[in-house]
Formats: structure tokens, sequence, C-alpha cells
């Protein structure tokens, strides 16, 4: 940053004072609304956490730093757990639903806006994180099912017994088997030692790798006849008179027969032969997981590893703490035998089930991260500008689906004031931070505006609550219908919106700028096109 630039983030005081003054609004219309004491103020005490671990996770994601990018990473993923646990969590009614969900989406936008500002390289990063991320937690989740059906334990005794059926199904199934497994085995000496020698150059001369070499041959450069020749096998191995001409065959040469027969039906052989198989088709697997995992890594490793380090967290922690015997009983407990839960618990396993629903939440999430960009993002304003009057926007229609939930005239007051104040003081915070900085000292002129516009809410509130007060029995007399009643309080909302928006345009085309160059376009591809391009 040069000595002529400053910092044009929003001003801390009025950014900080809108979350605030949205984060109370939103615990109260949820207090208000539903059944019992606290109505939803424990789910949307639930997305207020996420909320502010998400947003925190964001500004960390958008860092250049590794170390801030993997905390931000783990952050974010677990913010959208918060945010998504509190939105689909069990509502007693529509109206309740609709004030936790978008009481905490107004909380994500808000924070969103007024601390990293939501533009193209906020949303690039983020599905550089989500889809990283979901990578990791994915394969997480294939291996807690694997362990939790005894996959490779299966896999070995199915291998182990297929071997011991095919060397007792006679001498010509065995000798074929055997071919088979030489044939694997040079093919994957020659593919191995290829394989050491771009990981360790050589050195030294190694007579032992010379011959080794000797006994490697590339799968090209093996002859056609041979696989004929295996093929002719096969059709007799599979014909029950093919195997009854190579038994009396062996018969017929004497003790040299059975002695090879002896040899054939043995274990030793195949043994050896699967041991060496074994070992040089690791190094060929652990190649090929090489060149995976390359690829997924992209360009720029520390980048990319920073993005999945939410999901390792997730996956690891998932993973250690439902194999702990007092953590399983505790998450039981409160399942209902035969529900759901019950049932996936014990066809995958806990591990698994939990790590599905996280699968789940990113996957939802990244698929939402065009639409919300496509809702919220303008390329005429400022960065910080564009969740703001969307996240007031929703608590104010969380304050509305609050009254439909019978909350108190009150909080539904508050709760259209808070929505109103949270926006201008958003703006004002955008507005102050664009035109003198973030960093000079316009404190005094953030609180004077801030009581100003707190004063006005809550003269607003007062004289909304006289009225109905005083004036509301009287009116109860007039006869008027329901839908009219909520009709005509919509289009007040309404005109008072568009009255705001209108009061706060600028007349930036009207500053006297007579020039007559035309505006040069930037042609640029359009935001959906990737995500942060590693």
């Amino acid at each position: 940053m040069t000595p002529y630039e400053f910092d044009d983030e929003p001003a801390r005081f009025s950014s900080r004072l809108a979350l605030a003054v949205a984060a109370v609004a939103a615990l109260l219309l949820g207090l208000g609304t539903g059944p019992g004491l606290l109505g939803q103020t424990p789910e949307l005490l639930l997305g207020l956490l996420g909320a502010g671990a998400l947003v925190r996770g964001a500004t960390g994601v958008t860092e250049d730093e590794s170390r801030q990018r993997a905390v931000g990473s783990v952050w974010f993923v677990f913010g959208v757990l918060g945010v998504l646990g509190a939105i689909v969590a069990y509502k007693p009614s529509l109206a309740a639903a609709a004030v936790t969900t978008f009481g905490t989406l107004s909380l994500v936008l808000l924070g969103l806006s007024v601390t990293v500002g939501i533009d193209e390289g906020l949303v690039r990063s983020l599905g550089g994180t989500l889809s990283r991320s979901l990578v990791v937690v994915v394969a997480g989740t294939v291996l807690l099912a694997g362990i939790h059906v005894a996959l490779f334990r299966s896999v070995a005794v199915v291998t182990v017994a297929s071997y011991g059926a095919l060397v007792g199904a006679g001498p010509l199934v065995s000798f074929l088997v055997l071919q088979v497994e030489v044939l694997v085995l040079v093919v994957l000496v020659e593919r191995a030692l290829a394989v050491v020698d771009a990981w360790v150059p050589r050195r030294r001369f190694d007579r032992r790798e010379t011959a080794l070499r000797e006994l490697g041959v590339r799968a090209g450069d093996v002859p056609k006849g041979v696989y004929v020749l295996l093929g002719l096998q096969f059709v007799l191995a599979t014909t029950g008179t093919g195997r009854a001409l190579f038994t009396r065959l062996l018969a017929q040469t004497g003790p040299f027969g059975t002695v090879v027969r002896w040899f054939l039906q043995s274990w030793v052989p195949h043994a050896l032969l699967g041991t060496g198989i074994l070992l040089f088709g690791s190094v060929v697997v652990a190649r090929l997981c090489q060149l995976v995992v390359v690829n997924w890594i992209g360009r720029e490793p520390p980048k990319t590893l920073g993005y999945a380090a939410g999901g390792v967290v997730v996956s690891v922690l998932v993973g250690v703490l439902t194999a702990l015997p007092p953590v399983a009983w505790l998450v039981e407990w409160p399942v209902t035998d035969g529900s759901t839960l019950d049932v996936a618990f014990a066809t995958y396993g806990m591990g698994t089930t939990f790590l599905a629903l996280v699968v789940a939440a990113l996957c939802a999430v990244l698929v939402s991260l065009p639409v919300f960009m496509f809702l919220v993002w303008d390329e005429s304003t400022a960065s910080a500008e564009n969740g703001s009057t969307a996240g007031a926007g929703l608590l104010l229609l969380s304050a509305i689906a609050a009254g439909f939930g019978d909350a108190p005239a009150p909080v539904v007051f508050v709760g259209v004031a808070a929505a109103l104040a949270t926006w201008d003081l958003s703006v004002n915070a955008s507005l102050v931070g664009r035109e003198v900085g973030r960093d000079a000292e316009t404190r005094r002129g953030e609180v004077i505006h801030a009581a100003g516009v707190l004063a006005v809410g809550a003269v607003a509130v007062l004289v909304t609550l006289l009225g109905v007060e005083f004036i509301g029995a009287a009116a109860l007399v007039v006869d008027v219908p329901r839908w009219r009643a909520v009709g005509a309080l919509a289009l007040l909302l309404l005109a008072l919106v568009c009255f705001a928006a209108l009061a706060s345009g600028d007349d930036e085309e009207s500053d006297g700028d007579d020039s007559s160059e035309p505006e040069q376009r930037v042609d640029r591809d359009p935001w959906f096109t990737q995500f942060d391009d590693l």
C-alpha cells in the first residue's frame, strides 16, 4: 500500500454496530416465536455461532498465507455445519422456520458484507474451500464405510479363498493360474522399477537391480502367442474334458507327473508369486495414488492443502470421536429405535453417517453458491454493499414471519426497526470506508450517525406501540379483513424500503463530468465460470 492509498473497507464501528443490532434483533424475534419459554432462540443462537465461524473462515481463506488459509478453511466448514444445522432443525411451524432461516442468513450476509466484502474473489475462494474439503470428506466417508463393513479383511479372505478354490480345482486350472501369475509379475517388475527410477535416481551400479530388469517385460512386448496359448488353456480349463485329459497326461508320465501335480496343487509357488505381485504391485499403486494426489493438488499445493484443511479436520474428528465407546453411547442414547438414524448407524456406521451428512451439507452450499452470487452480487456497487441490503431485507422478512408466528407486537416492531437501522448503519460504514478510509479517525461522526438512527428507530417503535395501545381499541370496531390488513402492511413496508433506497442514491451521473470519451469496456469471464483456479 503506497502513502497515497488507504484501506477502503467498511468503517469498524458502524459495521460492528450493524452486526450487533442484527444479532440482537434476530435473537429477540426467535425468543418471541414458537412454543416454549425460549422459542427459536436456541436454533438462532446456533445459527449466530455458525454465522460467526463462517465469516471468520471466509476472512481466513481470502488471505495469502497458507496457515491463515488453513485455519480459515476449518472455521468455514464448521460455520457451514452450524448454519445449516440451525436451519434444518425441527421447527413447530412454517413461521418459526422462516424466522430462523431468514435471521441466520441475514447475519451471514451482513457479516460477509461488512468484513470481507462479497465479490468474485470471495466466491472463488469459498468455492475452492468447499470443493477441496468436499473431496477429502468423501474420501473419509468411503474409508469409514469400508472399515465398518470390514471391507479390507473381507477382500483378503475372499482372495485367499479364491486362490484355494482355484488351486484345488485341478492341475490344469492351477497350471493356468501359475502362468498368469508369472506374466503379471514380470510386467509389474518392469513398471515398478521404472517408478523407483523416477523416485530415487541411481548413483551406482547394482547387480541385483540389473537382474530384476532382466526379468521385467513391458506389457506391449509380450508375444501375442502367449496370450493365444493362455486363451486356449482357459477354454480347456473351463471344460471337464480338458481337465480330465491334462490329469491323464500327468498320470502317463509316472513319478514325474506325480511330482508336477503335487507342485501345481501346492500353495508354495502361488504364495511366492503372490508375494512378489503384492510387493511390486504396491509400488505401482503408490505411483497411481501419487498421480491422483498431484493432479488434485494442482499448481499450488500449499493453497490446495490450506483449502482442504477443513475437510481433513472434520473427517479425523468424526472418525476418532465416533470410535470412542462413551461418545458413541451418548450419541445413540437419544436416537429412537427403528428411526432413520438408528438404521443408518447399524448399516453404515456412526462415523460414515455423520460424514455423509457433512458431504450433503457441503454439496448444498456448493450448489447454492452460484445462486447466492446471482442474487447478491452487483458490479456497479462496492463489494461491501452487495450483501447489506439483502441481509437487512432478510431480517425484515424474519420480523414479518415472527408476526405471523404470533410473536408479541413490540418484538415485531423492534425487528422491523432493527432491519432498517442495520441497513442504514452498514451502508454508512461502507460509505465512510470508501470515502475517507477505514483507518481515518471517524468514530465521532459514526457515533453521532448511529445515535440518530437508533433514536429514530426507538421513537418509531414507541409511537407505533402507543398507536396500537390507544387507537387499536377504536380500530377494532371496524371490520377489516385480515388479507387487507396484511396487504396494507406489506405495501407500507415496501414503500419504506423504496423510500430508503431512493434517499440513499448518489448523484454520480450528474457530477459535471462532460467527458465525451467513450467508456472503455473491459471484457472478462463471468464469475461463475470457475472457482479459484489452482
